[in-house]
């Protein structure tokens, strides 16, 4: 026998994870769909913090068709709670299938099967021979989807995973055991797991992908956000923190503001140009502010009209701190004999750093708990 997070739990067996989020209405039924699958398995539900009867309505269920349920509290976050599931589970095999209604439990035997042959993932696929996506799927979500899904093929085109996205898959103990130490994002835990792991022995077997029974989508814009950010870091080979690219994609579009403005005060209006760089700056920086604190910070963001205000006045602090940091680093390469486009990346790169230092430490540190 082993334990795992006060669970004990036999080893040599296969476990489902099913992470949930607000499911009352059709956890229940998922159950009942489930149950054939899960005769001789151990499912685990790893509830992000419902607010609704999801957990009873299963454990109702689980009593009718005699599931071994265990429901593990999880962090907030899709990639989070599976991989709290994951930790706090300790049987060698583990799958994970979404309480929405979406994967068809059918594909949980290939999944386990494909892992007994040798596999260290299983991935339930939209894009191999033989699997289906619903009919009434939104058009612009097959759109977006194809789209996204190429990106990711290409980050991940050392597995060959046609499906780097999906939320249905399985995956060894022991290669969990060589590779969990990774970054874990908001969303899509399979492509952030394939990025943190170049050695892996995957299979994709086709899956009956399904339109939600109820309940609504959790993409929101942190979420959606949390997903490019893995995707960068996945065509990155993962050698970039979380952190980092998110920092530089909210600086990216308070850039793309700037020059908007300046496009429309200076180009359009015809302000002189130093009476029109405050505007943007201003601008640019307060947008840089309130997504750096949305997005990037997210864990740790200020709430509150004194708490965003401080914020704000550190944050502008900062950016002048990077200022100046920007303009002493590119003045003193161009001295150098430097050319001007080698100084000004200069100036610009050391600029960020003090900026993201000040963010992090400062801006948004980590309070220590009494």
């Amino acid at each position: 026998m082993g334990q795992a997070g006060g669970i004990q739990v036999s080893s040599g067996t296969e476990a489902i994870l099913v992470p949930v989020l607000n499911e009352a209405g059709v956890i229940g039924s998922f159950l009942d769909e489930l149950a054939p699958h899960a005769r001789t398995r151990r499912v685990y539900l790893l509830d992000s913090g419902s607010a609704d009867a999801t957990v009873a309505e299963a454990r109702d269920a689980a009593r009718r068709h005699a599931i071994a349920l265990t429901v593990l509290p999880c962090p907030p976050g899709l990639a989070s709670s599976i991989r709290c599931g994951v930790e706090r589970s300790s049987e060698d095999r583990v799958a994970v299938i979404d309480g929405d209604g979406q994967h068809d439990p059918c594909v949980l035997d290939a999944l386990f099967a494909a892992l007994a042959k040798g596999c260290d993932v299983a991935v339930a696929s939209r894009h191999v021979p033989g699997a289906s996506t619903a009919a009434d799927w939104p058009r612009g979500r097959r759109l977006v989807s194809v789209a996204l899904l190429w990106v990711m093929r290409c980050a991940v085109r050392r597995h060959g995973v046609r499906d780097a996205a999906s939320g249905c898959f399985a995956l060894r103990r022991a290669a969990w055991e060589r590779s969990h130490r990774f970054q874990t994002g908001g969303y899509k835990f399979l492509l952030d797991f394939l990025t943190a792991s170049p050695r892996l022995r995957v299979a994709e077997v086709p899956v009956t992908f399904r339109a939600r029974q109820a309940g609504r989508s959790k993409m929101a814009l942190p979420v959606l956000w949390e997903f490019l950010v893995s995707i960068v870091r996945a065509v990155l080979r993962g050698r970039v923190p979380r952190r980092w690219i998110s920092f530089g994609g909210v600086g990216a579009l308070g850039m793309l503001l700037d020059a908007s403005l300046m496009w429309l005060l200076h180009g359009a209006l015809g302000i002189g140009f130093a009476w029109a760089r405050p505007v943007p700056i201003l601008f640019g920086m307060t947008q840089n502010y309130f997504l750096n604190n949305a997005l990037t910070f997210r864990d740790r963001r200020r709430r509150g009209g004194g708490g965003l205000t401080r914020g704000w006045a550190l944050s502008a602090l900062g950016n002048a701190c990077g200022a100046l940091v920007n303009w002493g680093v590119s003045v003193g390469v161009y001295s150098l004999g430097a050319p001007w486009l080698v100084a000004l990346g200069g100036g610009v790169a050391a600029g960020a750093v003090v900026n993201y230092m000040v963010a992090r430490d400062i801006v948004w540190r980590v309070r220590a708990s009494r």
